[in-house]
């Protein structure tokens, strides 16, 4: 009897953190605006260096992404988006003093 009951437990949690996977993901958002405004201050550091070179955005990003499809998303998924039918949404900040081009690199 202990077993099934641990069984059902487990199969519950797994079902419940396992069926909002695709949730705001403010963790990993949060880091992309993060890692995106330090980008455009200077590329070479946080482009080449942290990035490319060493992995240590790649890695806190799959830190946070783990974060987001075990806590966060689970959370704003059965307290929020499933009273309401709506999903919850992130806004994004546009990184300060970067130069943006709507087309591409191709405009100059």
């Amino acid at each position: 009897m202990r077993r099934l009951l641990s069984v059902v437990s487990l199969t519950a949690v797994l079902f419940a953190v396992s069926s909002c996977n695709s949730g705001p993901k403010r963790l990993g958002r949060t880091w992309d605006d993060w890692t995106n405004q330090k980008y455009s201050e200077n590329a070479w550091l946080h482009g080449l260096l942290l990035q490319d070179l060493l992995p240590v955005y790649p890695i806190v990003g799959l830190v946070l992404g783990l974060g987001d499809a075990i806590i966060v998303n689970p959370y704003y998924f059965w307290t929020e988006d499933v009273w309401d039918g709506k999903g919850t949404a992130f806004e994004h900040d546009q990184p300060d003093g970067a130069e943006r081009s709507v087309s591409g690199f191709m405009d100059k």
